[in-house]
């Protein structure tokens, strides 16, 4: 008997029926395929189908009927309901679908050679078949199909049409799921960026897990927890900011260097203003440390918009002769300096995660895992881009060790030190 829902010819000349049936048990559909295809593009399907278990012995002793029955071309001669079948479960978390017919049906080409359905497949088709993939353990040879296809390619130039930044956050993931599936470094670095500068309906407070979402909605591998601690550090390091200048205007020590009478005025002056900004920007918030029942929660939205609010600081001065004191002077030139490792317009690239480092040396590049330094001063990157920095650095280092890698660390250690020394001495 075929699968309850017909069967679906992959292979004409196919040696195996592949019956895939539903989580829900409900349907089960049929594909003829090559055994030999499916053996060669999955170690999945190679151990099921080897002979090493009771199920491959069967397809291989039913072949050797069919070569007997009907000669050496059994396959092609067969009827389809003569052949050896084989059945299988669970596609992987792939996103909500009315059948999983289709996508299954599209894979099976894929690690056929065979064109899909679509000959432009949409990035969440990309997502939900490298899912597939993945679960069959076919990746090297789907990802094969989809480079000599060009699909990723073809998404691009959709993708230019419109400004990446305003692509909804599930097709961010998608493509950043694709991109580590798949082996396409651009769309990893690029879109885990984009989710840590934008942040993600994921990592609010309230978001509730569901084990039925789509698998980009919990990227696999350590991905997702190494954004959430990134964008964490990220925001922590720009909050630094803020934190520094209010303790260096409230410590006592004269800021203003003019020798003018007014002076301390001017000190106080500042000090005031600068409260009344942060204030009003909504990144500082006034509260008694002598009971308090609830911490503030985290800035949740776009990390380049706060970057660009923070600059609106105006140049504060208590009267004509104070015309470079205060915030604005001092702050800007470090703002610069975050942003130019920040920006999503900018061809930084630091914050987002390179797919090479990632797999070839984690422990010592996940921001995550490595040993915070106690301080981190701004000269070392003002001595050089980073490019430059990671070129010197990576001199002399084992082959593992790249320029990548040192330019990587540089920016890492900004990010990540337990404090850090925004002196402004260092960038006048």
């Amino acid at each position: 008997m075929l699968g309850e829902t017909g069967l679906t010819v992959i292979a004409p000349t196919g040696d195996l029926l592949l019956d895939v049936r539903c989580d829900d048990g409900k349907d089960c559909f049929s594909y003829r395929v090559s055994a030999e295809l499916l053996r060669q593009s999955s170690p999945y399907f190679e151990a099921l189908l080897s002979g090493k278990f009771s199920e491959g012995a069967r397809v291989i002793a039913e072949h050797e009927k069919l070569k007997k029955k009907y000669g050496g071309d059994s396959a092609i001669e067969a009827p389809a309901d003569e052949l050896p079948r084989v059945g299988v479960s669970d596609i992987g978390r792939i996103s909500k679908v009315n059948t999983i017919k289709n996508i299954t049906a599209d894979f099976l080409r894929a690690i056929h050679g065979v064109d899909l359905a679509a000959p432009n497949p949409p990035v969440q088709n990309i997502a939900n078949l490298a899912i597939v993939a993945d679960r069959f353990d076919a990746l090297p040879s789907f990802s094969k199909f989809v480079r000599r296809k060009k699909y990723l390619q073809m998404l691009d130039a959709k993708t230019k049409a419109k400004l990446s930044s305003n692509i909804p956050e599930e097709r961010v993931r998608q493509r950043l799921l694709v991109g580590i599936l798949l082996d396409h470094p651009p769309w990893v670095t690029k879109y885990s960026k984009q989710l840590i500068m934008n942040d993600s309906v994921r990592w609010k407070p309230e978001a509730e897990g569901d084990q039925g979402s789509a698998l980009w909605w919990d990227i696999p591998h350590g991905v997702e927890d190494e954004m959430i601690y990134r964008r964490e550090c990220v925001l922590e390091t720009i909050n630094s900011l803020q934190s520094f200048f209010l303790k260096l205007y409230t410590s006592g020590e004269r800021q203003c260097k003019l020798g003018y009478d007014t002076s301390v005025q001017c000190d106080s002056f500042q000090l005031g203003e600068m409260i009344r900004f942060f204030t009003r920007l909504g990144t500082l918030r006034l509260q008694g440390t002598i009971y308090d029942t609830e911490p503030p929660p985290h800035y949740s939205g776009d990390i380049d918009r706060l970057l660009d609010s923070l600059r609106q600081c105006p140049s504060y001065q208590v009267d004509k002769n104070h015309s470079h004191c205060g915030l604005r002077a001092r702050l800007v030139p470090l703002l610069d300096l975050i942003q130019n490792q920040l920006s999503l317009d900018s061809r930084s690239i630091d914050i987002g995660l390179c797919i090479e480092c990632w797999n070839n040396h984690r422990a010592r590049y996940a921001w995550s895992g490595t040993k915070r330094s106690l301080l981190w001063a701004p000269t070392r990157l003002l001595s050089g881009t980073v490019s430059s920095i990671a070129a010197r650095e990576g001199k002399g280092r084992r082959p593992s060790q790249s320029s990548c890698f040192a330019g990587h660390v540089v920016v890492r250690d900004m990010f990540t030190a337990v404090e850090r020394q925004w002196t402004a001495k260092d960038v006048y």
